[in-house]
């Protein structure tokens, strides 16, 4: 799973592809809204890892599913969450509960 901090406006992750394109296409599929968006992007591939970088205004808490594809098909796919929570203390229900 990626995630971004919905605080930025630019976005960076690493991914391995399932091939190495040389032109490539990036669709967030917002799963709340269903609304599918293609963003300009920017690759590089460097020791058999691409990193992607983008530009794109998340909300919190947003759950999307991410597509890289270019003509001969699918590059890859996988998931993105928006959070500011630091990755490795996320909880999806933080701040929504309190026990006592």
């Amino acid at each position: 799973m990626i995630v971004v901090n919905p605080e930025d406006a630019n976005h960076t992750f690493d991914i391995i592809p399932r091939y190495y394109p040389s032109e490539i296409v990036l669709t967030l599929y917002n799963e709340v809204t269903q609304l599918s968006e293609i963003v300009n992007q920017l690759f590089i591939i460097n020791d058999g890892i691409m990193t992607v970088s983008f530009t794109y205004t998340f909300t919190e808490q947003a759950k999307y599913q991410i597509k890289i594809t270019d003509e001969n098909g699918v590059v890859f796919r996988g998931k993105l969450i928006s959070t500011s929570q630091i990755p490795q203390d996320y909880k999806q229900t933080n701040n929504l509960y309190v026990y006592e």
